[in-house]
């Protein structure tokens, strides 16, 4: 076979697998799990005798409600909590707002709209890890940084605060830092207490920490206003099981987010 023809094939290999993997069809938990691998790839650039990393931690704070943290860097300079959110388009929201919105140009070859989604503020989001984790962790709050990194296309098109970055740049974020914090005794006292939040977690773990997100962002509403999507912050709208009739709130990106939060009888 021509080389020609070699590098034809080797593109149409390409293309099918990144429309597989960015194409329709992908859950956010899909989504999501991209973003964080992405990240990932770059935290894999700080040097390992000096940061020790971990993903994807469940941690349940006092009263034993669960949070789930994205990536966690530990070193003499801090405890570095990473919020990662995978997205496109442009992204509206500020430190102190609820909710950020993320606004997409949609449409065919002859016309573009625009589609706005909102979500939780990934700031906020990340500061309940932090609190979390000092908490169950016994340290100051002093020792966290609170970083967010957006992987993916997305264009933050409003003013944010310098931890709030691209994956590009996470790992230069944290290597900036070089106040030594910590000594190498309580690094490792970290280090061993992370490790048993990094064990393989059961899939009875993960269904208790999404029922717990559908109970902490649905609204106490006398009126019955339908809450905001505990998976990806969009509108919710009131819908009835063809089982038995019952009535809940189905996202209104159904079936792209197959977030529910129930109603109580």
């Amino acid at each position: 076979m021509e080389p020609t023809v070699f590098i034809i094939v080797g593109a149409f290999v390409l293309l099918f697998i990144m429309i597989a993997l960015f194409g329709k069809g992908l859950t956010p938990e899909d989504i999501g799990n991209i973003g964080e691998a992405r990240t990932a790839r770059y935290l894999r650039k700080l040097p390992t005798d000096d940061y020790t990393i971990f993903h994807d931690l469940m941690v349940a704070d006092s009263n034993g409600r669960t949070t789930q943290i994205d990536h966690i860097v530990v070193s003499r300079y801090g405890l570095f909590v990473i919020e990662t959110k995978c997205f496109k388009g442009w992204i509206f929201g500020d430190e102190k707002s609820r909710v950020w919105t993320q606004s997409l140009s949609v449409g065919g070859r002859w016309f573009y709209d625009t589609e706005k989604h909102t979500f939780q503020n990934p700031i906020r989001q990340n500061w309940r890890h932090i609190y979390v984790l000092a908490e169950q962790l016994n340290l100051s709050k002093r020792l966290f940084q609170n970083v967010v990194v957006f992987a993916g296309d997305a264009e933050i098109k409003t003013e944010i605060p310098d931890y709030v970055m691209s994956e590009y740049d996470v790992a230069g974020y944290i290597r900036s830092f070089e106040a030594v914090l910590l000594g190498d005794a309580q690094v490792a006292r970290i280090v061993s207490k992370l490790q048993r939040y990094a064990q393989p977690k059961e899939e009875e773990q993960r269904v208790q920490h999404v029922q717990m997100l559908q109970e902490t962002h649905a609204p106490v509403s006398e009126g019955g206003q339908a809450p905001q999507c505990p998976r990806c912050g969009s509108p919710m709208r009131k819908r009835h099981r063809r089982s038995d009739n019952a009535p809940f709130y189905g996202c209104s990106r159904y079936p792209s987010c197959k977030g529910v939060v129930n109603i109580e009888s």
